[in-house]
């Protein structure tokens, strides 16, 4: 049986890249801080929020409980997410960081 393809070329690799070392060093540096946080409150905030949108119950709106920092607890239909912001159905703009704990309602 004749060849139908021609070789391929195998150049060799004489040196070694150093970026994805620095990448990786730098990405093992962010999460040890958003770490640090997770132990001190059991779950940062944000990934609450993002457990929440991510959610297989999530389709359209969320019912959750928020607890505040001054421990005022509310019940709130979430509908989205601003950068600083969670949207109500109400059209209320609740701050990311006045919030220390939202849990998802069934």
């Amino acid at each position: 049986m004749r060849k139908i393809l021609p070789s391929l070329y195998k150049g060799k690799v004489t040196s070694t890249s150093k970026n994805q070392k620095q990448v990786i060093l730098n990405k093992t540096e962010d999460n040890h801080n958003e770490d640090l946080e997770e132990k001190s409150t059991g779950k940062s905030v944000n990934k609450q929020i993002k457990d929440i949108f991510n959610s297989p119950g999530y389709v359209y709106k969320a019912n959750v409980s928020i607890t505040m920092n001054d421990g005022e607890i509310i019940k709130k239909t979430i509908i989205g997410r601003t950068n600083n912001s969670l949207i109500t159905m109400d059209d209320e703009l609740i701050d990311v960081n006045k919030i220390t704990q939202i849990d998802f309602l069934d």
